[in-house]
Protein backbone atom coordinates (compact mmCIF):
# COMPACT_ATOMS: atom_id res chain seq x y z
CA UNK A 1 0.00 0.00 0.00
CA UNK A 2 1.30 3.03 -0.94
CA UNK A 3 0.98 5.90 2.09
CA UNK A 4 0.43 8.90 0.17
CA UNK A 5 -1.66 7.52 -2.37
CA UNK A 6 -4.17 5.99 -0.07
CA UNK A 7 -4.30 9.28 2.27
CA UNK A 8 -5.23 11.38 -0.78
CA UNK A 9 -7.90 8.68 -1.06
CA UNK A 10 -9.20 8.57 2.31
CA UNK A 11 -9.60 12.56 1.91
CA UNK A 12 -11.30 12.27 -0.86
CA UNK A 13 -14.00 9.34 0.47
CA UNK A 14 -14.01 12.20 3.19
CA UNK A 15 -14.74 15.11 1.02
CA UNK A 16 -17.35 12.66 -0.57
CA UNK A 17 -18.96 12.04 2.78
CA UNK A 18 -18.37 8.50 2.48
CA UNK A 19 -16.67 8.95 6.19
CA UNK A 20 -17.03 4.69 7.16
CA UNK A 21 -14.88 3.64 3.31
CA UNK A 22 -12.59 6.91 4.31
CA UNK A 23 -11.99 4.94 7.99
CA UNK A 24 -11.46 1.24 6.82
CA UNK A 25 -8.85 2.71 3.97
CA UNK A 26 -7.04 4.78 6.69
CA UNK A 27 -7.21 1.11 9.18
CA UNK A 28 -6.27 -1.18 6.86
CA UNK A 29 -3.20 1.22 6.04
CA UNK A 30 -2.66 1.46 10.03
CA UNK A 31 -1.99 -2.16 9.98
CA UNK A 32 0.46 -2.07 7.34
CA UNK A 33 1.78 1.19 8.96
CA UNK A 34 1.29 1.44 12.47
CA UNK A 35 4.22 3.69 13.57
CA UNK A 36 3.97 6.07 10.52
CA UNK A 37 2.77 9.04 12.03
CA UNK A 38 1.72 10.51 9.00
CA UNK A 39 -0.84 7.76 9.24
CA UNK A 40 -1.53 7.87 12.67
CA UNK A 41 -2.71 11.78 12.42
CA UNK A 42 -4.58 10.49 9.49
CA UNK A 43 -6.48 8.46 11.23
CA UNK A 44 -6.85 10.16 13.92
CA UNK A 45 -8.40 13.18 11.90
CA UNK A 46 -10.63 10.12 11.10
CA UNK A 47 -12.03 9.39 14.48
CA UNK A 48 -12.39 13.09 14.53
CA UNK A 49 -14.89 13.70 11.98
CA UNK A 50 -16.43 10.38 13.17
CA UNK A 51 -17.04 12.47 16.60
CA UNK A 52 -14.79 9.78 18.32
CA UNK A 53 -12.91 12.74 20.07
CA UNK A 54 -11.24 10.43 22.61
CA UNK A 55 -9.91 8.09 20.53
CA UNK A 56 -8.93 10.77 17.66
CA UNK A 57 -6.74 12.58 20.71
CA UNK A 58 -4.86 9.51 21.31
CA UNK A 59 -3.76 8.53 17.53
CA UNK A 60 -3.30 12.66 17.44
CA UNK A 61 -0.70 11.99 20.71
CA UNK A 62 0.69 8.98 19.11
CA UNK A 63 2.14 10.83 15.50
CA UNK A 64 3.18 13.22 17.55
CA UNK A 65 4.87 11.03 19.53
CA UNK A 66 6.81 9.43 16.24
CA UNK A 67 7.79 12.71 15.22
CA UNK A 68 4.96 14.41 12.36
CA UNK A 69 6.23 17.47 11.47
CA UNK A 70 5.63 20.17 8.81
CA UNK A 71 2.06 21.26 8.05
CA UNK A 72 0.66 18.09 9.39
CA UNK A 73 2.06 18.90 12.88
CA UNK A 74 0.49 22.29 12.47
CA UNK A 75 -2.87 20.88 12.17
CA UNK A 76 -2.32 18.12 14.62
CA UNK A 77 -1.62 20.52 17.35
CA UNK A 78 -3.99 22.46 16.41
CA UNK A 79 -7.00 19.43 16.30
CA UNK A 80 -5.61 17.91 19.52
CA UNK A 81 -5.92 21.62 21.35
CA UNK A 82 -9.64 22.11 20.06
CA UNK A 83 -10.71 18.72 20.79
CA UNK A 84 -8.93 19.04 24.47
CA UNK A 85 -10.99 22.34 24.25
CA UNK A 86 -14.08 20.38 23.42
CA UNK A 87 -14.33 18.08 25.84
CA UNK A 88 -13.74 20.63 28.63
CA UNK A 89 -10.00 20.37 29.65
CA UNK A 90 -8.71 23.74 29.09
CA UNK A 91 -5.62 23.54 30.45
CA UNK A 92 -4.73 21.03 28.91
CA UNK A 93 -5.80 22.68 25.77
CA UNK A 94 -3.84 26.06 26.55
CA UNK A 95 -0.50 24.05 27.45
CA UNK A 96 -1.00 22.49 23.75
CA UNK A 97 -1.91 25.71 22.29
CA UNK A 98 0.35 27.66 23.53
CA UNK A 99 3.43 25.07 22.89
CA UNK A 100 2.15 25.29 19.40
CA UNK A 101 2.71 28.80 19.17
CA UNK A 102 6.36 28.51 20.29
CA UNK A 103 6.71 26.06 17.57
CA UNK A 104 4.67 27.85 14.48
CA UNK A 105 4.96 31.57 15.72
CA UNK A 106 3.87 32.64 12.23
CA UNK A 107 0.36 30.13 12.68
CA UNK A 108 -2.21 32.94 13.22
CA UNK A 109 -5.09 29.90 13.44
CA UNK A 110 -2.94 28.71 16.85
CA UNK A 111 -3.30 31.74 18.18
CA UNK A 112 -6.97 32.51 17.31
CA UNK A 113 -7.82 28.82 19.17
CA UNK A 114 -5.37 29.44 22.06
CA UNK A 115 -7.42 32.78 22.76
CA UNK A 116 -10.67 30.54 23.09
CA UNK A 117 -8.98 28.40 25.11
CA UNK A 118 -7.75 30.83 27.40
CA UNK A 119 -11.53 32.04 27.83
CA UNK A 120 -12.13 28.40 28.38
CA UNK A 121 -9.71 28.37 31.07
CA UNK A 122 -11.02 31.84 32.69
CA UNK A 123 -7.71 33.45 31.75
CA UNK A 124 -10.18 36.27 30.21
CA UNK A 125 -7.07 38.49 29.85
CA UNK A 126 -5.15 36.36 28.19
CA UNK A 127 -7.68 36.02 25.92
CA UNK A 128 -8.74 39.18 24.96
CA UNK A 129 -4.91 40.40 25.20
CA UNK A 130 -4.11 37.46 22.17
CA UNK A 131 -7.14 38.67 20.18
CA UNK A 132 -6.50 41.93 19.71
CA UNK A 133 -2.58 40.99 19.38
CA UNK A 134 -3.59 38.99 16.31
CA UNK A 135 -5.89 41.62 15.44
CA UNK A 136 -3.46 44.56 15.26
CA UNK A 137 -0.80 41.84 13.64
CA UNK A 138 -3.04 41.08 10.53
CA UNK A 139 -5.85 43.78 9.61
CA UNK A 140 -5.88 45.33 7.26
CA UNK A 141 -8.90 47.78 7.92
CA UNK A 142 -7.72 51.57 8.43
CA UNK A 143 -10.38 52.36 10.48
CA UNK A 144 -8.71 49.98 13.18
CA UNK A 145 -5.42 50.81 12.08
CA UNK A 146 -6.33 54.62 13.08
CA UNK A 147 -6.35 53.30 16.80
CA UNK A 148 -3.30 51.06 17.10
CA UNK A 149 -1.81 52.96 19.58
CA UNK A 150 -4.78 53.36 21.46
CA UNK A 151 -5.70 49.48 21.05
CA UNK A 152 -1.64 48.45 22.28
CA UNK A 153 -2.34 50.36 24.96
CA UNK A 154 -5.76 48.75 26.16
CA UNK A 155 -4.16 45.33 25.08
CA UNK A 156 -1.91 45.76 28.28
CA UNK A 157 -3.95 47.64 30.13
CA UNK A 158 -7.11 46.08 30.23
CA UNK A 159 -8.60 47.23 33.42
CA UNK A 160 -7.55 50.58 33.27
CA UNK A 161 -9.76 52.99 34.76
CA UNK A 162 -9.54 57.19 34.25
CA UNK A 163 -9.71 58.56 37.19
CA UNK A 164 -11.53 62.15 36.90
Amino acid sequence: MDIKATIQRAKELRHEDKLEESQELLLDLLTEYPDDPTTLFEVGGSYDVLGEVLTANEFYQKALDEGLDGPDRQECLICLGINFRGIGDADTAVSILEDAAKQFPDNNSIRAFLALAYYSDGQDDFAVQTLLDLLLQTTKDASILDYTDTLEYYKDNLDEIWEE
